[in-house]
């Protein structure tokens, strides 16, 4: 019996990218645009992962040049993206304030200022104590001795960025294959040849794979053991409000961290309590009530808002809290990876759907992406990034 008659879809293409989030529509749509036939395979709808569970927020501002340098390219693709794709992004710099309730925080700040951060051309601003109660009077000054304002960061809205890369790619041919979780990667003379999902079926001589927290389980099957692991985030947002707030703020001591919306609403989440694991997009009340804690010492006046809604998705972390893309030297020949971005996704996807795209069409690993390479754990490679929010 043919695939067909088994109820499957059969596809023929150069690239299958197994995994529907922004990182995976990036990637399908800069081969795309480079001429090469693509399937998109999908768990769960488009988006459907942890994509469309963040809160839309971008920053340049990382612990390490490496980090650093690529975020600010991404960042410079995301501004553009609107024209790009035909849908507004709604970019904005609004700015990361990061508050310190200690001097030698601060210090830390001033270190990386000089060492990373200026030589790249994004300085950040050092405000005292007296200047944060100037600025943004309704935060608790007397908890901190000053704050970090990054302006070159800001934010999206993550939707239309996702529905963006969709249409276009679709426009230029991509194959889109939801609710087809995939099951097999075959290698055939050490080469891909086929990919096997839960609906459909395509051969292809590359496979790009792009599934988020899930990419650790199915690399295991090919005998690649990548260092990722799930770790569950929980996020809230309150009942819209009259604007007051436009920076992201952290607090540097709870890692809790405060937003808002352009409908008002005030958005955030601190660090939970969960085992890491693959688990149910669910909620907790001990993450909510340990969120509400941190929010009222930030800002007083965050007691008198209402909760909304609450949802949950995955950081994907790695041991160095850096993505890995690209391929490892023993792999397969037409497999590759981005995947391992511990918290970053979204923001560094731009940038990331370019480089792997080029990577596969061409052969030409940029030397933007040459640092993340999964080979680099077992060279003694890694980058050890630091400024992990959340």
């Amino acid at each position: 019996m043919s695939e067909e008659g088994r109820g499957l879809q059969s596809f023929v293409g150069d690239v299958v990218v197994v995994g529907g989030g922004v990182v995976g529509l990036a990637t399908a749509y800069g081969l795309a645009r480079r001429g090469l036939k693509v399937v998109v395979m999908e768990r769960g709808y488009l988006g459907g992962g942890s994509s469309t569970r963040n809160v839309s927020r971008f920053r340049v501002h990382f612990g390490n040049a490496e980090n650093t340098r690529y975020a600010i390219e991404s960042a410079r693709i995301m501004e553009r993206l609107s024209g790009e794709l035909g849908w507004n992004a709604i970019f904005k710099r609004s700015g990361y304030l990061w508050l310190a309730r200690e001097e030698r925080i601060l210090n830390q700040y001033r270190e990386l200022n000089e060492k990373v951060w200026k030589p790249l051309g994004v300085p950040v601003k050092f405000l005292t104590r007296e200047e944060l109660a100037e600025r943004y009077p309704y935060i608790d000054k007397s908890r901190y001795v000053g704050a970090v304002l990054g302006e070159q960061d800001g934010e999206f809205h993550h939707d239309y960025v996702m529905a963006g890369y969709y249409t276009r790619g679709r426009d230029l041919g991509v194959e889109y294959v939801e609710n087809s979780e995939v099951t097999k990667i075959t290698i055939t003379n050490g080469k891909v040849s086929e990919v096997r999902g839960r609906r459909a079926f395509a051969k292809a001589k590359s496979v790009v794979v792009t599934a988020g927290a899930w990419t650790k389980d199915l690399m295991l099957q090919l005998g690649i053991d990548l260092p990722i692991t799930p770790v569950r985030k929980e996020i809230g947002v309150t009942a819209p409000v009259r604007y007051f707030m436009e920076p992201f703020i952290i607090d540097t001591q709870t890692n809790a961290y405060v937003a808002q919306t352009m409908r008002g609403e005030v958005i955030g989440s601190i660090e939970g309590r969960d085992e890491p694991g693959l688990k149910p997009f669910e909620n907790t009340l001990d993450w909510l009530t340990k969120w509400a804690r941190a929010m009222e010492e930030i800002m007083p006046s965050a007691r008198r808002l209402r909760v909304m809604r609450v949802w949950s998705g995955f950081y994907e972390m790695t041991p160095d809290h850096s993505h890995i893309m690209g391929r490892g030297r023993d792999w397969p020949e037409g497999l590759y990876v981005a995947s391992g971005f511990s918290g970053h996704g979204f923001m560094l996807a731009p940038l990331t759907g370019e480089l792997m795209a080029e990577y596969v069409a061409t052969g030409r690993l940029s030397d933007l992406a040459a640092p993340f390479s999964p080979d680099r754990f077992s060279s003694g490679n890694m980058l050890k990034e630091a400024v992990v929010i959340g």
